[in-house]
């Protein structure tokens, strides 16, 4: 009966979403409630196994890699089995990923939560895998939670688990303690500002017990966050641990090749170039 309430509601709101205009977040053209135009939604950084990613942490490979891992998941094995990613971390996603975490823009948190959960039904589709039981989000510490005004993990399991219909644990796992911000750290420096940060609640140590656990997270850098959390999953008796993100990094510091540098420039004056005749159009 609750299912079928969910479903009606589901279908109620799409509906009026439908009915209501809305523009695309990145070029400004109007739409019929959708949030991305097909043109710059064909333009985004998708990232495919087939063009040569780590099988289990995604990071995009040399073109001259062979082998289907990395050097650093051959070195050192995750506790995670896989990486699920649609995206690479560059320009207009990371400009999305930015206005949802830092100018509370939810519209683009919404987009980019559709986008992953697509990308996990046809990833986990190909690949004739099941689904985890669980979604449990990267927790964020309390302080910076209130300074934000919300963790974007919580929200986008909320939009990951509803277009799955998946359970999410919000409260499975908790930051113990503040740590500076990653970004800008190294490898070696953001595992070791990491070791021991994160621990589970009494529930989350019962929910997990003999589960397969999709940890979401936004952006897998070095993976330092997702090695600890699944490390603590699988310690404390999950199953299994899947990452889900909605982008990766090459590394620390991207590799900016100058055919990286071209495509970004091409797509951001493609862009300006929507927006400026869409905001002509009366």
């Amino acid at each position: 009966m609750k299912a079928g309430f969910l479903w009606f509601w589901e279908k109620v709101g799409r509906f009026f979403n439908g009915l209501v205009p809305t523009v695309c977040l990145l070029c400004g053209r109007g739409l019929r409630g959708e949030l991305v135009c097909p043109d710059c939604e064909l333009g985004l950084p998708h990232l495919s196994l087939t063009e040569g990613s780590c099988h289990q942490c995604a990071i995009p490979l040399p073109q001259e890699s062979s082998g289907d891992y990395c050097g650093h998941c051959l070195a050192k094995p995750p506790a995670f089995s896989c990486t699920v990613v649609p995206f690479r971390y560059q320009y207009p996603v990371d400009y999305l990923i930015h206005h949802f975490k830092y100018r509370r823009q939810l519209a683009a948190g919404r987009a980019l939560g559709r986008a992953l959960a697509q990308c996990v039904l046809h990833t986990y589709d190909e690949q004739e895998r099941c689904l985890p039981e669980l979604i449990i989000p990267v927790p964020l510490h309390w302080t910076r939670r209130w300074l934000r005004g919300f963790n974007q993990t919580d929200l986008l399991g909320r939009q990951v688990a509803t277009e799955l219909k998946l359970p999410l644990a919000s409260r499975a796992c908790r930051r113990t303690r503040h740590t500076p911000a990653q970004k800008g750290l190294s490898r070696a420096k953001r595992q070791e500002n990491l070791r021991q940060v994160f621990s589970m609640t009494a529930a989350g140590n019962r929910i997990v017990q003999g589960k397969r656990i999709a940890l979401l997270d936004d952006v897998v850098t070095t993976t330092a966050t997702t090695r600890e959390l699944s490390h603590l999953l699988i310690r404390q008796g999950a199953k299994e641990v899947h990452v889900w993100a909605l982008a990766r990094t090459p590394d620390v510091k991207p590799i900016n090749t100058p055919r990286d540098q071209e495509a970004t420039t091409a797509s951001r004056s493609v862009l300006r170039s929507k927006r400026a005749s869409s905001f002509h159009i009366s």
